[in-house]
């Protein structure tokens, strides 16, 4: 009785924690880069499992006539890739398996139901979900500070796990949403509930965007993302409180910046300066810009080429990639008119579907102030906006999938009090099929 007793402790203390906690680290393909191949390796089984799981599900269900805007949703994504593989085979003559096989990882969409049908079937409490779910964004954060700050990543040079830039040199090649959603959370938690702890958390996370990420897009669309949840859910004498204070700790680390690191201040005055030159119609002489500027006008010319479906995706093991065929060109520096080059019009709108749909529903949601909700949300916003800038979809799609997965079932299964009852549910479309 004891042994058995321990067994059931230790498996819901180490072993649940530690397989959710993995699942979140091979989804959001953190280390799947990762020169041994390991890690990419158990992607493609986590990919396998949560689409077989998926699919099971959804046939038991259409076998009794039942559906959900879920499955709706991810049937258009489901199709996708097929769809591009075939553009990059009408257009590049790429064998369509290769396409089809380089963007394995938006299968990962499927994680988002696996989670769904885990917390619907009570497998797993959505206590202990938004526990683990968290954990491992801090666990995460933790892998990527410590490659970052204590292995050269020239150890790695000629590996997909780190790439050389003229303004980063030699990086790692690492998921950046998920620094960002650190933070929010982070911030929502000393903003909403004042956990003074989470500071340390937010200056990690910070420290780790301006040092090692230097992207000055995705800086001012995490700040745009904070100043709007800023704004709406902040009273109006505590807004004044920290806009005192935050501007007090902003003066307190420019001045050690400007102390300890004065060559990293005089970079971002640069490229900032570069930026706003490139705005306001001048010229500049800094790589990175002028690459991007090379590379939207292939995306450009591409687009009006192949408007409604695109171009398609191909594959770095095909003759170079796209850099093979244009010279240097990644579909996914430019953003939205990247997704415009690689899926069109119609593509490139399936993949706003989601976000459409989860700001439509945080008008049923607004009265649930839950945290693990409240960062879906605005992380949703946050990689909306990012996506305009940097077409993070192309290469992570497990993120925004999660995110959209909990938002769903907060509006259709979660309730926001004993009062609140939803008449939505489950089988929100469910339709009884009449033999």
């Amino acid at each position: 009785m004891e042994s058995a007793r321990l067994f059931a402790l230790s498996k819901r203390r180490i072993l649940a924690p530690f397989i959710w906690i993995m699942f979140f680290i091979l989804s959001l393909r953190v280390l799947a880069r990762f020169p041994s191949g390991i890690f990419e390796a158990l992607f493609i089984l986590v990919v396998l499992l949560v689409s077989f799981i998926s699919f099971r599900s959804m046939f038991i269900g259409w076998s009794q006539g039942k559906s959900n805007y879920l499955q709706l949703i991810l049937f258009p994504l489901f199709l996708l890739p097929f769809i591009t593989a075939f553009q990059a085979n009408m257009e590049f003559h790429q064998p369509f398996l290769i396409g089809l096989l380089a963007q394995r990882q938006h299968f990962i969409i499927f994680s988002g139901y696996f989670i769904v049908e885990a917390l619907k079937n009570k497998r797993i409490s959505i206590d202990n979900f938004r526990k683990y779910f968290i954990s491992s964004l801090y666990v995460i954060m933790s892998i990527m500070l410590f490659f970052s700050i204590f292995i050269n990543p020239l150890i790695f040079n000629g590996t997909d796990f780190v790439e050389f830039s003229l303004n980063k040199g030699w990086h790692y090649e690492f998921p950046s949403d998920v620094i960002a959603t650190v933070i929010l959370f982070s911030v929502f938690k000393l903003l909403k509930e004042n956990k003074k702890r989470f500071i340390f958390a937010i200056i990690m996370g910070g420290l780790y965007f301006l040092v090692y990420i230097q992207d000055r897009s995705q800086l001012m669309m995490i700040s745009i993302t904070v100043l709007i949840y800023f704004i709406r859910n902040i009273g109006l004498s505590k807004k004044f409180f920290y806009l005192i204070w935050g501007t007090a700790f902003a003066a307190i680390v420019l001045g050690i910046a400007l102390v300890a690191a004065p060559d990293l201040v005089n970079h971002y005055v640069t490229i900032f300066t570069n930026a706003s030159t490139i705005v306001t119609g001048g010229q500049t002489t800094e790589y990175s810009t002028n690459m991007r500027i090379s590379e939207s006008a292939i995306a450009i010319k591409g687009f009006f080429e192949h408007p409604y479906f695109g171009n398609g995706f191909v594959s770095s093991q095909f003759k170079g990639g796209f850099s093979g065929f244009f010279g240097y060109f990644y579909a996914s520096d430019v953003g939205i008119l990247g997704n415009l080059f690689v899926y069109g019009i119609i593509g490139t709108f399936i993949f706003y579907i989601p976000f459409i749909i989860a700001l439509y529903w945080s008008k049923k949601l607004r009265n649930n102030h839950d945290l693990l909700l409240t960062t879906c949300q605005y992380g949703m916003i946050f990689i909306f906006l990012d996506m305009l800038t940097a077409a993070s979809n192309i290469k992570y799609m497990g993120l925004p999938s999660i995110f959209f997965a909990i938002i769903y079932y907060y509006r259709y299964f979660r309730k926001t009090s004993e009062l609140d009852n939803y008449s939505d549910n489950d089988q929100v479309i469910t339709h009884r099929i009449k033999k």
